[in-house]
């Protein structure tokens, strides 16, 4: 314990208090309230409340969207939910679950920050302002306070771990480096796609800046590409539903978006000024004047800076580029909506390029900061803390004062927000929550209507319809796996009934009744998982094992496995 204390505690104790002053609003009772918010914290809240029915993986919330269903499963992850999901669904304070758990979240991810800096620069001073830069920055307040919510929070957290592992296999070819890059990827997957798709430019990039190491050493682009598909195969559980829903429904996302991404485009000064924010861009502006010195003075570069810079400078061109985004190419990726979603990786990107340049700087001028004096501790304590202060209250002013922090408790209220019980982009193209108003109310082609009843957290939907009708829409919203059975007097399934989805009436689940019906017929309704639901979740369990094996075999010592 001393050796760990003398080697890595003073450092620790800095990444605590960075994370301690960036968490610092949620002391206070209650969440601060921001624009997705509440959306993400009823994700939370339906989760739990699906787990307690038994309903598990729960890719459809049948309670959510005012008691119409919403999939918000199959869009965004649920995998760093599911935790602090089930403790409240044993029963434990919902406040208390998730800021436990977000805390501690948040610091291990910022010690596996700090490490992989350590791994990048070799210099553990430089890694920890790495680190607070991280955690501190603009984009990161706006995950956790500003709207953006934990899935963003996560994604971002989980960059660093990518593409450092990824730096480190490239220049080392270790096997720490791939199971780094490997784990980060999963992560940013399991927590963000769209973010992920930002990051992917970015490893692509990465390793094409390193195309002289791969000519020499083909097996490390080999085993890049394995292990990135080992990681697809892992997290088949959430895309590949996520892919069967896109192709089976109109989602707004995909076909009316309400996003025109040509109408989202920052300027250099959003970037510079909003969303990086000044401090980090002007050491990223210092960082650049100091990387052309350096390579004007040894007439060359590391690659890995190399590679850091051209990744900002396509970032910086595409979060800012009008005539890309306005190009034929750019509409076809419209599903992006805005391109401030760059910022995260750019962000992250940044403060890497820095550090670096930082590290090489210190040979390069034979810097000495007077490591082993007595002051020098001291020194980089009062430089950590001022940094801590200046990024954070640069982000959020007044960050330590809990008395002028407005904050908002779950409660029924958020419900019936139509902005909080979905984001509606990816609710089916004709759906609007504006309209779902009779959870019990079902639709015949006719306009009739029939009342039904819904049970068991509005799992199911139980409802006589008139037989002579051609079809009724019943209130939840159509995703593909909704089944309906006409029933017998012991309320048993005789007849399963055609169901599609009503693009003339607000996407609901369309039932077709029988041909030649007539009289009053029991049906019910309710959500069945796909076939293809089932295969992924085999496909994800049996890669799970497979990953557990191969570490046993690869990673662990021979001796440790007779053991």
């Amino acid at each position: 314990m001393s050796k760990w204390f003398k080697e890595k505690g003073f450092f620790y104790f800095f990444i605590l208090i960075s994370v301690i002053a960036f968490f610092f609003p949620f002391f206070a009772k209650g969440f601060v309230p921001g624009s997705e918010i509440g959306f993400h914290y009823t994700r939370i809240d339906t989760l739990a409340e699906s787990l307690r029915l038994g309903i598990f993986p729960a890719k459809l919330r049948p309670m959510h969207m005012k008691l119409y269903g919403y999939g918000v499963g199959f869009f965004y992850p649920d995998f760093f939910i599911y935790p602090p999901a089930a403790l409240i669904a044993l029963g434990l304070d919902y406040e208390a679950v998730v800021k436990v758990y977000l805390f501690t979240a948040i610091l291990l991810f910022s010690i596996i920050t700090y490490e992989c800096f350590v791994k990048l620069t070799g210099n553990k001073v430089l890694a920890l302002g790495g680190q607070i830069l991280h955690i501190c920055s603009l984009i990161n307040d706006d995950n956790l306070f500003g709207g953006h919510g934990i899935p963003h929070l996560f994604a971002y957290m989980a960059i660093p771990l990518a593409l450092c592992g990824l730096l480190e296999a490239l220049k080392e070819d270790r096997k720490e480096g791939y199971v780094k890059y490997a784990t980060g990827l999963v992560f940013v997957v399991l927590s963000h796609h769209l973010i992920f798709l930002t990051m992917l430019l970015s490893i692509i990039i990465l390793i094409l800046s390193f195309w002289k190491t791969i000519a020499k050493k083909p097996a490390i682009f080999a085993k890049i590409f394995g292990i990135s598909l080992v990681g697809m195969v892992f997290t088949t559980a959430y895309w590949l539903p996520a892919l069967e829903q896109a192709l089976k429904i109109k989602l707004k996302a995909l076909y009316d978006n309400a996003y025109s991404l040509s109408e989202h485009i920052l300027t250099f000064e959003d970037i510079v000024l909003v969303h990086i924010g000044l401090l980090l861009s002007l050491l990223f502006a210092a960082a650049i004047i100091l990387f052309f010195v350096i390579l004007i003075k040894n007439k060359e570069m590391k690659t890995d800076a190399v590679s850091l810079f051209v990744v900002n400078a396509i970032l910086i061109f595409l979060s800012c580029s009008r005539a890309f985004w306005t190009s034929n190419v750019g509409q076809a990726l419209n599903f992006f909506q805005y391109t401030q979603r760059f910022v995260f990786v750019l962000t992250v990107t940044m403060i890497m390029f820095v550090i670096v340049v930082l590290r090489d700087a210190i040979p390069t001028f034979d810097v000495s900061f007077s490591k082993g004096k007595a002051y020098y501790p001291a020194v980089i304590a009062v430089c950590m803390l001022l940094l801590v202060f200046l990024t954070r209250n640069f982000a959020r002013p007044g960050f330590f004062e809990l008395s002028k922090i407005s904050t908002m408790e779950l409660n029924p209220s958020l419900y019936a927000d139509d902005y909080e019980v979905s984001m509606g982009e990816w609710l089916p193209s004709e759906c609007e929550p504006t309209a779902c108003l009779e959870p019990y109310v079902s639709k015949a082609d006719d306009k009739s209507t029939a009342e039904g009843v819904k049970s068991e957290g509005a799992v199911y939907y139980d409802v006589w319809l008139l037989m002579d009708k051609k079809y009724y829409d019943v209130p939840y919203v159509y995703y593909y796996g909704y089944k309906a059975y006409l029933m017998d007097d012991g309320g048993n399934p005789v007849k399963e009934l055609e169901v599609g989805e009503a693009y003339d009436d607000n996407g609901y689940v369309r039932v077709f009744l029988p041909e030649g019906g007539s009289g009053a017929g029991h049906v019910l309704v309710t959500y069945r998982k796909t076939a293809l639901q089932k295969v992924s979740y085999v496909i994800s369990a049996l890669a799970t094992l497979a990953i557990i094996v191969a570490f046993a075999v690869y990673f662990v010592p021979k001796k440790e496995r007779a053991k």
